[in-house]
């Protein structure tokens, strides 16, 4: 493929490959939020006829498909972006763009998801927005996740991807699913563990206490369903602090824990009122002054 053949592609086509939808549909025009950065409010218009974007929310930046692939992968050369191109678009070029809806992945985790290949974080504009959007600098997410591309049947997506004892859990903007449910455990030889249910509660913990990172073990459960496995894991440590949700399933599961094994503790009070360690970083002052 070279650049004439890349920029034939349809962006529209390109973006719904990656599983980024229009917000609207208005005289012939596609919005989207920025695939490239965070925002609230559409500002990035594609024009499907001639194929060509424009960003109002970025300085009116826009040009071809292959300005938008340097843009959301400010690392790549134009080489890359047409090889990055060719990877997503499979082996046949999509001249016209889909029928357009503003549909967004299913919720419910669906079957089948393929695996097309992991990059070190900081090479997707998208992903690295969508972290900074929950106050998590690549710094601290690098230790535990990568830039996931998979496809779910003839659809490419991508997502921010933590490895787990038996695939991938993967999440973006719009979904979060698995190509397999385990526990993703992170070992320094340690003799305490600190045990999570989700991915952005640890990188939260680490954000907030990064002097102490490598001092323990860490473990994210991904899903409450993968306790009961995961114990004979735990039952291993000298102290295990728990970060559990603060809401029902969290706080049930937790005075489980806290009631049966007595090397367990009950930490969800290091993040109240909040409902979870991430909400908490969120809300913090230091946070806000970072960004």
């Amino acid at each position: 493929m070279n650049a004439k053949e890349a920029n034939k592609i349809s962006i529209v086509t390109y973006l719904d490959q990656l599983g980024i939808k229009p917000s609207k549909v208005k005289a012939g025009y596609c919005f989207y939020l920025s695939p490239y950065r965070e925002e609230k409010t559409p500002s990035f218009k594609v024009h499907p006829n001639k194929n060509l974007w424009v960003d109002f929310g970025d300085g009116n930046a826009g040009g071809t498909l292959i300005d938008l692939v340097l843009k959301m992968n400010p690392n790549f050369t134009i080489s890359e972006a047409i090889q990055e191109i060719a990877t997503i678009s499979g082996s046949s070029f999509f001249l016209h763009p889909p029928i357009l809806s503003i549909a967004k992945p299913s919720e419910k985790e669906p079957p089948g998801i393929a695996i097309i290949k992991t990059k070190p974080l900081g090479n997707n504009r998208a992903i690295t927005d969508y972290l900074r959007s929950r106050g998590i600098s690549l710094e601290a997410a690098s230790d535990f996740c990568r830039e996931v591309y998979y496809r779910i049947g003839d659809k490419r997506y991508f997502g921010l991807g933590n490895a787990n004892e038996n695939g991938w859990s993967i999440r973006n903007k719009y979904w979060k699913g698995c190509t397999a449910q385990g526990v993703s455990h992170y070992r320094n030889n340690a003799a305490d563990l600190c045990l999570f249910e989700g991915i952005f509660d640890l990188m939260s913990y680490v954000e907030m206490r990064k002097a102490e990172r490598y001092r323990m073990d860490f473990m994210v459960l991904n899903s409450l369903a993968n306790l009961k496995k995961a114990m004979p894991k735990i039952l291993k440590y000298e102290q295990v602090d728990l970060f559990f949700d603060r809401d029902k399933a969290g706080k049930d599961a937790t005075e489980e824990l806290v009631q049966s094994i007595p090397q367990c503790s009950d930490r969800s009070k290091s993040f109240f009122p909040f409902k979870d360690f991430n909400e908490y970083w969120m809300s913090n002052e230091n946070w806000r002054v970072k960004r």
